[in-house]
């Protein structure tokens, strides 16, 4: 048996997925002591059939998979040659198989192995979405154990955890360390806004208390522009939301080769129609938004994360100010810059600190004591104060003092 064999034959892989709508994040990790790294992906999937995939075989970097015998393409190639879609008016964990199958599959990619002998999975999902994770992990043991089929060759591999997380509860769990038992003497929200949808949480003075899902993501008021506009954009126009963050700041001329008009003048009336419908689609947004989220509980603060959140920043901001609740953003989460190669920065926080708790979880089931070493290293080297991590130090990288429970 060659060193590479023997390597995976004992290798366990950390994978903490986020699917979401307007990209699939991963953090990926060799247990006990890898060094993590950021995956991500175009949420677009497409269901081929076999003549399909015998045709991707002849390209590289192509990302798909073959599951019995249902083939999906993910990522870009989904949606420039199949068709594919980000699937938003569905349930996340209905392409949740393939996607975390794919994610796998780019970690292995990675980490230059063929499969990991055996593989840890967590999965954020929305509050509403929660109970179907009992099913989606008999399926996903199944077919791993069976085997997937990928560009290079068949992924198999034991599923020997599957975890399924609310979204958000990372950087909750990350808000209750710094707060310590000041934690348990509040009544603390999170707004959560992604692309597909918003989410609230409630922590009563450290005990669960409601939470809700809405379909008020980013997607809701990129549907109202197009619509109000009528002159031929399209929603799944991937460069339209780079477009819109752009005008957000002032800056329109993104917009200029989404206009599908052929003359200057007809290319600056558009532009000036972009003006005008955003600054009344965004009011629109923000006040339902804030509608829905009226007389949901008495706040002592609130945590907003997620990408949207920036979007709608002022707005926020002057809400919870004139109603006197002190707001947290993205939980005073730092994301290591030597962990961002991606450059996601604050879309990443909440898969970045689930994914320090499920390293802490999985520490304590397996029983692995780390014996002062970092808990999730950003690099080959350790920072250490005679032998020792200080809480510092943890901070400082973004990392959770270990000895404070999740």
């Amino acid at each position: 048996m060659t060193d590479t064999k023997k390597a995976e034959k004992n290798t366990r892989l950390v994978l903490t997925c986020d699917l979401g709508g307007s990209q699939t994040k991963a953090i990926a990790q060799v247990y006990p002591d890898g060094v993590p790294i950021v995956l991500a992906m175009s949420p677009e999937v497409a269901d081929v059939g076999k003549g399909s995939i015998e045709r991707l075989k002849q390209q590289s970097n192509t990302t798909w998979v073959g599951l019995g015998e249902e083939y999906y393409v993910l990522g870009e190639l989904a949606k420039s040659m199949f068709a594919g879609t980000a699937a938003l008016r569905d349930l996340k964990y209905q392409y949740a198989t393939p996607k975390i199958i794919g994610m796998l599959w780019l970690a292995c990619r990675k980490f230059n192995f063929n499969a990991p002998n055996e593989v840890f999975l967590q999965l954020l999902l929305p509050p509403g979405e929660i109970n179907d994770g009992e099913q989606l992990a008999i399926e996903l043991a199944q077919v791993l154990k069976k085997g997937v089929e990928t560009p290079t060759g068949k992924l198999k591999c034991k599923l020997r955890h599957f975890d399924i997380s609310p979204e958000g509860s990372g950087i909750m769990a990350y808000r209750r360390r710094g707060l310590q038992d000041e934690y348990f003497q509040k009544n603390i929200g999170m707004l959560m806004l992604g692309y597909r949808n918003a989410s609230f949480y409630l922590s009563v003075q450290g005990s669960p208390g409601k939470s809700e899902t809405s379909d008020l993501g980013m997607s809701w008021m990129v549907r109202q522009f197009v619509e109000r506009t009528s002159v031929g954009l399209s929603k799944d126009d991937s460069r339209l939301i780079s477009a819109l963050i752009a005008a957000n700041q002032g800056n329109f001329q993104p917009f200029r080769p989404l206009s599908r008009k052929t003359t200057e003048q007809e290319k600056q009336l558009d532009l000036k129609l972009f003006e005008q419908v955003l600054p009344v689609v965004r009011d629109e947004y923000c006040r339902a938004l804030l509608r829905w989220m009226r007389n949901m509980a008495a706040l002592d603060e609130v945590l907003v994360c997620g990408g949207t959140a920036e979007f709608v920043k002022q707005e926020l901001t002057e809400h919870f100010e004139k109603e006197g609740i002190p707001i947290v953003w993205n939980g005073n989460v730092s994301i290591p810059a030597k962990l961002d190669t991606l450059d996601l920065g604050d879309r990443v926080t909440d898969v970045w600190t689930s994914h320090i708790s499920h390293i802490k979880m999985l520490d304590k089931n397996l029983g692995y004591d780390r014996q002062g070493r970092t808990l999730v290293p950003i690099n080959n080297q350790s920072t250490y104060n005679n032998g020792k991590v200080t809480d510092d130090v943890w901070l400082k990288n973004g990392f959770m003092p270990m000895h404070k429970g999740v």
